[in-house]
C-alpha cells in the first residue's frame, strides 16, 4: 500500500528518435573524448564503448555495472543534445544473462498524456509472440481514442514510447493506425505491480509524488475502542434526544420516540440486508439521521400546537398539522439527500459509508415520521377521542 500510495503515475507517450540518436551518441563521446586525460580506462571510445547492442541494433543498452557512468556521463554533455530530445531509461531487466536497462532517445514533448484513460486493467498476455507475462490494457475515452488514432495513423512504421514515471515501459513500433483507443504496457511486470499499475491509472495521474512524512500502524484493538466509543456516544446522545421528546411533548413525545426506534430499526436492518460493514462514518450517519428524525417530528407537533391554538379540535388539528409540516420536511430530506448520493457516487471509502447510511436513514426518516406517526396519531384520536391533547 506505502509504494502504491507513492506512485504518481504519470503516463505519456512519446515518439523514438531513431534517426537523430547515432549523431547525438557520437557527439557526447567526442565530448567525453576530449575532457578525459586518460582515456586508456574506456578505450578510443569512452562513451560508446559502454553501451550495448539490443535485439539486432534496435535498441541499446548498459549492463548494471556501467549504468552510472554512462547517466553522469549524459548529464555531462547535456549540451550536445537538443532541447526538444532527451534520453530515458527502460526498467532493469535480464538480458542474455546479465542486468541492463535500455537507454531511448525520445521527443520531449508528448503526443498525449494517460489524461484520456478511461479504464485499465491488468491481465496476462495471451498474445501467440509473447512469454505470456502481466499487462497493463487502457481504454481511452472517446476524445483520447481520437487523439491516439491521429498519432497512430501519422506516424506508421515509427515507434512509440510508453513511458510511466519517466521510466520507458515500451517501446513499439506502430504498424497501423489504431482507431478503436486501446492500448497495452508491457513492464516484465509482477502480478501486484501490474494490479497496482492499473489501480493508479484508474485514480488518475498525481501532478506531483507523495512523500511519506510520518507513518504510524493501528492495532485492531484501537479500532475496535473507536467502533465502541462511536457507537456508546450514539446511544447517548439517543437516550438524551428520548428523555427530551418525553418531558417536552409529552404524548407526542412518546409517538416521535416510537418512531426513533423503528427509524434505527429499518436502518439497521436495511444495511444487514446489504451485508453493510458498521463504521465510523456509518456511524456519524446514523447520528445524523437520529437528529433528522427528531427534527422532523418537531416541525410536526409545533403545527399541530399553532393549530390548537387556533382553537381547532384535536383531531382537526393533527391532519392540518401533518400536512403543513409535509413540504417543510420533504424539502429538508430532499437537499440533504442530494448532498448524500453526490457524496456516495463521488466519494470513495468512509465517504461512501458516511453518504450511504445518511441517505438511507433519511428515507426511512420520511416514511416512519410522516406516515407512520400519522397512524399512530389516527388510531389514537379514533379509539380515545381526546378533547385536549398535551403536546
Amino acid at each position: 500500500a506505502k509504494t502504491l500510495i507513492g506512485k504518481t503515475a504519470q503516463l505519456t507517450f512519446n515518439l523514438v528518435q531513431d534517426r537523430q540518436r547515432n549523431d547525438i551518441l557520437n557527439a557526447i563521446d567526442s565530448k567525453m573524448k576530449r575532457a578525459m586525460e586518460d582515456t586508456l580506462l574506456f578505450g578510443e571510445n569512452p562513451f560508446l564503448s559502454l553501451l550495448r547492442s539490443i535485439d539486432r541494433g534496435v535498441d541499446l543498452g548498459v549492463h548494471e555495472a556501467d549504468y552510472w557512468a554512462v547517466d553522469s556521463m549524459i548529464k555531462q554533455a547535456r549540451d550536445t543534445i537538443p532541447d526538444t530530445v532527451g534520453f530515458f531509461w527502460g526498467p532493469w531487466e535480464d538480458y542474455m544473462g546479465r542486468r541492463i536497462r535500455r537507454l531511448y532517445l525520445l521527443k520531449k514533448k508528448p503526443e498525449m498524456t494517460g489524461a484520456g484513460i478511461k479504464d485499465a486493467r491488468h491481465t496476462i498476455d495471451q498474445r501467440t509472440t509473447s512469454m505470456g507475462g502481466w499487462i497493463v490494457e487502457l481504454e481511452f475515452n472517446r476524445k483520447a481514442a481520437r487523439e491516439f488514432a491521429r498519432i497512430t495513423r501519422q506516424n506508421i512504421k515509427r515507434r512509440l514510447a510508453i513511458v510511466l514515471d519517466s521510466i520507458v515501459q515500451s517501446a513499439p513500433r506502430i504498424k497501423e493506425a489504431i482507431p478503436r483507443g486501446k492500448a497495452m504496457i508491457e513492464g516484465r511486470f509482477t502480478p501486484d505491480e501490474a494490479k497496482d499499475l492499473a489501480i493508479v491509472l484508474r485514480a488518475g495521474a498525481l501532478p506531483a509524488p507523495v512523500k511519506i512524512i510520518e507513518e504510524r500502524s493501528v492495532g485492531p484493538s484501537l479500532g475496535r475502542d473507536s467502533i465502541q466509543k462511536g457507537i456508546r456516544s450514539t446511544l447517548i446522545a439517543a437516550l438524551v434526544i428520548i428523555g427530551f421528546m418525553l418531558v417536552y411533548y409529552a404524548f407526542a413525545g412518546l409517538v416521535a420516540d416510537f418512531t426513533l426506534f423503528l427509524n434505527i430499526f429499518l436502518l439497521l436492518g436495511l444495511l444487514s440486508a446489504l451485508r453493510g460493514t458498521l463504521t465510523m462514518p456509518g456511524i456519524a450517519g446514523i447520528a445524523l439521521t437520529i437528529g433528522m428524525s427528531v427534527d422532523a417530528n418537531i416541525l410536526i407537533f409545533e403545527r399541530i400546537r399553532e393549530e390548537l391554538r387556533m382553537g381547532k379540535t384535536v383531531r382537526t388539528a393533527i391532519i392540518a398539522g401533518f400536512q403543513r409540516a409535509w413540504i417543510t420536511i420533504f424539502d429538508a430530506i430532499m437537499t440533504t439527500l442530494i448532498t448524500g448520493i453526490i457524496l456516495y457516487f463521488l466519494g470513495t471509502g468512509p465517504v461512501k459509508g458516511f453518504a450511504l447510511t445518511l441517505s438511507a436513514g433519511l428515507l426511512i426518516n420520511l416514511f416512519s415520521a410522516v406516515f407512520a406517526g400519522r397512524v399512530i396519531f389516527d388510531l389514537f384520536t379514533s379509539k380515545v377521542q381526546p378533547e385536549r391533547l398535551r403536546i
